[in-house]
């Protein structure tokens, strides 16, 4: 029994020994608050992968058809950690619930408290905008 905790207590000393520098060698990239860099959205998501020192900044150009950088008008980061986004010109508020809508390939809705448009020829699905189902939501389909 003594023999098995002996290379129980090595192992895991081993696997510290190799873990530790790589935990402790890195830098977390993401040291900064989400922001707008003209209209470029520049924002740090909060995940594991920034935890443990590999978190990368999000960087995305603000183009057409939602040229606009902003902040969120209500403060509060959504579901996948942002709290900037590319909004449609001219500046339009927009408050929930907000009718997602398609114009052409464009998908209309609203982020972060303003209208913002996504086309969807960008996507690598079909390319087109509309409802899977008559009832179901309107999205790049």
């Amino acid at each position: 029994m003594c023999s098995l905790s002996i290379r129980v207590r090595r192992a895991l000393f081993l696997a510290l020994a190799f873990c530790m520098p790589a935990l402790g060698g890195c830098r977390v990239e993401c040291d900064f608050e989400p922001h707008c860099e003209g209209n470029v959205v520049m924002d740090c998501h909060v995940g594991v992968d920034q935890l443990v020192g590999r978190g990368q900044p999000v960087i995305e150009p603000c183009l057409e058809p939602a040229p606009l950088c902003v902040e969120s008008r209500t403060g509060k980061r959504d579901g996948a950690g942002g709290s900037i986004y590319c909004a449609r010109s001219p500046l339009t508020p927009c408050d929930e619930p907000f009718p997602d809508s398609c114009e052409g390939t464009v998908l209309v809705s609203c982020l972060g408290g303003y209208v913002s448009a996504y086309d969807c020829t960008n996507d690598n699905r079909t390319g087109r905008c509309g409802r899977r189902t008559p009832e179901g939501p309107v999205q790049c389909l």
